[in-house]
């Protein structure tokens, strides 16, 4: 039995492993990003316009930290340019939701947040999504008595579909989310 197929098999593998840099990509992405929304009184229209003011993670944990902290120097930026007063800045942050961009709770996360307790009389609307989430969401989940409503278009337009409260999977509407709403849980798009 000659050796000589194996030696050839093994220095192709060899080549293509040095030759595809999937681990320094994957490197370079961040585990979790947050973004800071404004709470928005039940009935009233959800803004179309507020800043995405964001910060990345190497770890979950540390986004989530992060917020539990009072995102400090984030939610600012947001409450000064939205609907709501000086005085929200002040109040509790809670994550209102998450995004994916793997089914089943995999690949990079989206941590949607404000101030507040939840979706409890009041709605966060996020008019735009960051590059990386832009038609990269296959997964979501609302959170604090949160549904999240996923659209195809920025500002809230197009076809959506609501996670009451979680979606491993977003179906055929998969990688088309472009704005997110998070609604009192009940509440449909």
């Amino acid at each position: 039995m000659s050796l000589r197929p194996w030696f050839a098999s093994a220095a192709l593998i060899a080549m293509l492993a040095i030759a595809t840099p999937t681990s320094a990509v994957a490197a370079d992405e961040p585990a979790a990003c947050t973004v800071a929304g404004v709470a928005v009184a039940d009935g009233e229209p959800v803004p179309e316009e507020i800043p995405t003011v964001m910060s990345c993670f190497d770890s979950v944990e540390e986004a989530e930290q992060f917020i539990q902290d009072g995102a400090p120097g984030d939610l600012e930026q947001v409450t000064q340019a939205g609907p709501t007063s000086r005085a929200a800045a002040a109040a509790a942050t809670v994550i209102v939701g998450k995004a994916w961009t793997g089914t089943s709770r995999s690949g990079t996360v989206l941590i949607h947040y404000g101030s507040g307790t939840g979706c409890y009389g009041v709605t966060f609307g996020f008019p735009t999504l960051a590059s990386a989430w832009n038609n990269n969401i296959r997964s979501a989940e609302g959170l604090n008595n949160c549904w999240s409503s996923q659209y195809d278009g920025t500002s809230y337009t197009g076809s959506a579909i609501t996670c009451t409260p979680y979606c491993a999977t977003l179906g055929s509407f998969a990688a088309k989310t472009s704005s997110i709403v998070y609604r009192p849980t009940g509440t449909w798009a």
